[in-house]
This record gives structure tokens, C-alpha cells and sequence, in this order.
């Protein structure tokens, strides 16, 4: 039977840094890696309150990227 392990979690910031000549928006992105998988909703959440709260950038989106080993 197959198996799912968790190899790693990152938070993924999005920025938005301005409009490009077309009038779109344009965003940035910085990966902070070495999250605890286990870590609840709550913590990541804050946790990302406070590195976000380092930038001048302002914050447009916070994603949590899991990575998964499947062994067959």
C-alpha cells in the first residue's frame, strides 16, 4: 500500500509591487522554508504577520506549500 510523507513546508508571501505599462498589477514573492508541518493555522498565520510586518513592501497573499514524498 502506498504511503504519503511530508517532506517539507514553506510560507509563500506575495507583495504587490506597482502596475506594469499595461495598468496589471505586478508581484513579488519570497519562500521562507523550515515551517513545522504540524503547525496550526493560527501560528503560521502569525508567524507570517510578523516576518511581513519586516517588509515595505505591501502584503497581497500568504500561501503554505507542502510537499509530499509518495512511496509506493
Amino acid at each position: 500500500m502506498a504511503a504519503i510523507d511530508l517532506k517539507d513546508t514553506r510560507i509563500r508571501f506575495q507583495f504587490y509591487k506597482g502596475l506594469d505599462g499595461d495598468g496589471k498589477p505586478v508581484f513579488e514573492y519570497k519562500s521562507y522554508s523550515y515551517i513545522n508541518g504540524s503547525a496550526s493555522a493560527d501560528d503560521v498565520n502569525s508567524t507570517a504577520d510578523s516576518l511581513a510586518g519586516l517588509s515595505e513592501k505591501t502584503l497581497s497573499n500568504v500561501e503554505v506549500v507542502k510537499r509530499f514524498d509518495v512511496n509506493a
